[in-house]
């Protein structure tokens, strides 16, 4: 089946750079507007079992309004890691990985004075949130974006409390099996059409496989995000950058409530918390159209509010 949405710019050719033993698939999204009037460039960290393709719609969306974009297939996700490889990253990786990126995407934006801009989805907004505070590069971020932050699974999708109690002794027993987490893909998205697309996509996006090792880290990430037993987050968040949630008062994936309080408990100056009405998880790439040009407006908005090409 083909992917439920017609670019309306070009759609760039998927680039690969080695890194650390693993073959990263990129692409670099450039605005449609002139570079004079580009207002930054937004770099997109993926959720869950997701790769570039799925964010075509938003980064286009993004295009024609003047922001140009870069995304990557994490390791262990998409074209960087297919077949036997999915769901094969760790903590440690995730953020090296993210780490090379970030400079690389840095340097560029210095070269022509652009901010650079954060974004990320589900897993990838937990792991966006986790840079907030401890990236080595996180001050020369001009702004932090989360959709849907994986913090906390939403009850609907939260493994029984056997699996929970057993998550540390099989992420160190047994790291790199992989199971099948069976999420239920209406709580992704309310439009048919992509969830057909999900189904129908394999194996880039289903089934949704994970590793032991892979699951109980971005389990572990949320909880330390909401709860900060240690005191890192708080300690190290940066304080003078915009920080905004966005979550879909529908989502069944990812907690929402999970949002609030960690807009609640955030130590930045300039933090938002934006309540997508009737979205479910997928609110700025799967959703229906008239939700996802609502949000994405919106977010526009809050961008050209918030980052300066000055940041």
């Amino acid at each position: 089946m083909a992917y439920p949405y017609k670019c309306t710019t070009q759609i760039p050719p998927l680039e690969y750079t080695e890194f650390d033993g693993a073959k990263f698939a990129h692409v670099t999204w450039p605005s449609s507007t002139t570079a004079a009037t580009t207002h930054g460039r937004v770099l997109i960290v993926h959720g869950f079992c997701e790769y570039t393709q799925l964010n075509h719609r938003f980064m286009d969306m993004l295009a024609q309004r003047g922001y140009e974009s870069f995304m990557f297939d994490q390791r262990g996700s998409g074209r960087t890691s297919p077949g036997k490889l999915r769901g094969h990253t760790d903590d440690q990786h995730v953020f090296s990985d993210l780490e090379y990126f970030v400079s690389l995407n840095l340097e560029q934006c210095s070269e022509r004075r652009i901010p650079l801009i954060m974004f990320g989805h589900s897993m990838g907004g937990a792991i966006t949130l986790a840079y907030a505070f401890k990236g080595k590069r996180r001050e020369e971020i001009a702004a932090y974006v989360a959709s849907a932050p994986l913090l906390r699974l939403h009850p609907h999708s939260q493994p029984s409390w056997i699996v929970q109690k057993m998550a540390p002794l099989l992420a160190r027993m047994l790291p790199g099996f992989a199971i099948d987490t069976k999420l239920d893909l209406e709580g992704v998205t309310s439009d048919p059409a992509y969830r057909k697309f999900l189904q129908q996509d394999k194996p880039l996006s289903t089934p949704l496989v994970g590793t032991f090792r892979q699951i109980y880290d971005f389990l572990e990430r949320g909880r330390v995000l909401l709860e900060d037993p240690e005191g890192q987050v708080a300690s190290g968040f940066v304080r003078d950058k915009p920080i905004l949630l966005i979550h879909g008062d529908g989502d069944t994936i990812n907690d929402p409530k999970a949002s609030k309080q960690f807009v609640e408990n955030c130590k930045a100056g300039d933090k938002t918390l934006r309540v997508a009405k009737g979205a479910r998880h997928s609110v700025l790439s799967l959703e229906r159209d008239e939700i996802m040009q609502r949000e994405i407006e919106w977010l526009v908005e809050w961008l050209q509010s918030h980052v300066s090409a000055s940041s």
